[in-house]
């Protein structure tokens, strides 16, 4: 089942819009309750003595029988005043069969009352708002009595007639509440859906580009709130560039440097294939095998070389590494190198050197690259030097041999692919400092070609921050 943000929103809202309005409802349902009986309340004091205000001090000098026959017909009377209401939902005898109001003499006879009033006395001989239960129906209660005539007159109201007004006002606001539902539900669907136009054109965007357009996404009209992901996406698109351009790189520099080994290796083949000569068929061999070293020199560095990324993200295995352990073992796999050109290989550390934080593969592919291109460079009974030092803030490597060295003027040129001084005729694919500089680049080291103060040769350092 697919995740749909849009739906999400859409009953999340619509689930907290209905809890709050619930809420707001209950809540509304007992505020208006005791606004309705203090309301009432009012009322019914009001019409006692409304009604004792009237019937004036001479109550006993009308004709009591009159007025009550006309107020038993007051429910036929107030029945045609709301038979055509709209608001019309019960029966006006309805609630005037639960209100009452009644007038007793001094001596506790009943004058006058509502058509529906009980022949009881709602009082309870007591001035004012009281409650009382009638035929266990609880009755709200107001009484004043008349200090000339001694008469009281009572106005009841049943206490269910009060809270059925606080539920049909309540049932009125929930059937509003639904009625307003599904258009709240079109409004927030219309809403969600122009809220999420940008994620569409977003997608569109990419949906519709070419696979090597990897240009970035723009994101002048994208909400802050997916600004994050098209930036992560942009990063993914340039670390995809980077993957592509490594991969053309690789191609076309196997292509450019492995030409020439080859041809030299087909040569070298037929040489041996169509010679009888011994001689010179082990020299073609000699020469065949050379030629096959150097093809997997090359290939080594092409393959060590596209695996290096300039970007501090992709050293995600780093450990804290002794840098004179790992010289030692560089120095120790290229000693044979190193005794076969009569070359002496010194080594030279500070004891309790601190360790360095970085990719142990990493940096002995670097030192293996400056030890061997200083043996490669040396001439036969040469020497090479390697120091490792410290500062109180970096780490120092050092390399240093006697060989031809590198001229100022080249000294920037020699980091690039393929590059190599003219006239060096020592073996060699120009790819080992580019690789160098990669790694410094990785670790944030810095790496300085320094010449001899005296004689000849090159001094590469390369110092790497101790944090």
């Amino acid at each position: 089942m697919k995740n749909s943000i849009r739906k999400f929103l859409l009953i999340n809202l619509l689930l907290a819009i209905t809890v709050t309005t619930t809420l707001t409802a209950v809540g509304n349902y007992y505020l208006d309750q005791k606004d309705i009986e203090e309301h009432l309340d009012i009322v019914m004091a009001v019409s006692a003595m409304s009604y004792q205000v009237l019937l004036g001090n001479d109550i006993h000098k009308r004709s009591l029988p009159e007025i009550q026959d006309a107020l038993n017909t007051i429910p036929n009377k107030i029945g045609a005043y709301f038979k055509k209401s709209l608001l019309d939902f019960q029966s006006p005898k309805h609630y005037l069969d639960k209100f009452s109001f009644q007038i007793w003499s001094k001596e506790g006879k009943l004058l006058l009352h509502s058509h529906s009033a009980p022949a009881e006395s709602l009082s309870n001989k007591i001035n004012g708002l009281h409650d009382k239960t009638y035929h266990n129906k609880k009755w709200r209660v107001f009484s004043i009595t008349n200090p000339v005539t001694g008469t009281e007159t009572v106005v009841g109201e049943r206490y269910d007639t009060r809270k059925e007004l606080g539920q049909l006002i309540t049932e009125d606001d929930l059937y509003i509440m639904l009625l307003t539902f599904p258009l709240c539900a079109l409004l927030i669907w219309i809403i969600i859906g122009r809220g999420l136009k940008s994620l569409d054109r977003v997608a569109e965007e990419v949906a519709n580009r070419a696979p090597t357009h990897l240009t970035p996404v723009k994101i002048d009209m994208v909400p802050e709130e997916i600004k994050p992901l098209v930036d992560e996406l942009n990063k993914l698109f340039y670390r995809l560039q980077e993957a592509f351009e490594r991969e053309k790189r690789f191609a076309g520099d196997a292509a450019h440097e492995l030409r020439t080994p080859l041809a030299s290796l087909k040569a070298q083949a037929q040489i041996a294939l169509n010679t009888a000569n011994i001689k010179e068929k082990n020299t073609a061999v000699e020469k065949l095998i050379e030629s096959v070293k150097r093809s997997t020199h090359i290939i080594e560095q092409l393959l060590t070389m596209s695996k290096l990324v300039p970007d501090a993200a992709s050293l995600n295995d780093t450990s804290k590494i002794s840098l004179p352990k790992i010289a030692r073992e560089i120095i120790a796999m290229l000693a044979p190198a190193a005794i076969e050109k009569e070359i002496e290989i010194s080594f030279e550390s500070e004891k309790n050197c601190p360790k360095l934080s970085g990719n142990a593969t990493a940096i002995g592919i670097l030192i293996r690259n400056l030890v061997d291109n200083a043996i490669r460079y040396c001439p036969v009974g040469g020497l090479v030097h390697v120091l490792v030092v410290s500062t109180p803030d970096t780490l120092v490597l050092e390399v240093k041999d006697n060989g031809p060295g590198i001229p100022n003027a080249l000294k920037e040129r020699v980091f690039e692919r393929f590059f190599r001084v003219v006239g060096n005729k020592s073996p060699g694919s120009g790819l080992g400092l580019g690789i160098v500089q990669q790694i410094c680049e990785l670790h944030n080291a810095n790496l300085t070609l320094k010449n001899p103060e005296e004689g000849s040769g090159l001094i590469v350092s390369i110092c790497f921050p101790r944090d």
